[in-house]
């Protein structure tokens, strides 16, 4: 199953037990579907980088999980349709993991080429010195 990540802002003026009960539900929809919490992270009370419905905090959490494509619609519909979620945002990291090792190694490509070139050089200009 892939691994993704979660982070949903909640509205700070929600009670905790309806901010408890927002996150079981969507606990719930993962476990049901036979995945795995792998991580949780709650963040707390934040400053809001830009307002969101008039508000200028809110309470963060993430999640990382393993859980089967499909059940995501619902999870998604969920976070939507729920009044205690003001945002939410769900990667996938096995791409974004993927993605990322790629741009390593082209970054490690054009570090080993450089050096090869700056060795090559010194060389060059050793032998230079000895003639």
């Amino acid at each position: 199953m892939p691994l993704y990540e979660m982070g949903i802002i909640v509205d700070p003026e929600v009670p905790p037990e309806d901010e408890a009960a927002a996150l079981e539900r969507l606990e719930a929809i993962i476990t049901a579907a036979d995945g795995k919490i792998v991580e949780k992270d709650a963040r707390g009370r934040r400053q809001l980088a830009y307002p969101i419905k008039k508000k200028n905090y809110g309470v963060y959490h993430f999640w990382t999980f393993e859980v089967g494509g499909d059940i995501l619609e619902k999870l998604n519909f969920e976070l939507r349709t729920n009044d205690a979620v003001m945002r939410s945002l769900i990667l996938n990291l096995d791409r974004e993991l993927k993605r990322k090792r790629k741009l390593d190694k082209k970054r490690d490509d054009r570090a080993a080429k450089k050096a090869a070139k700056r060795a090559a050089a010194a060389e060059a200009e050793a032998s230079a010195d000895e003639s």
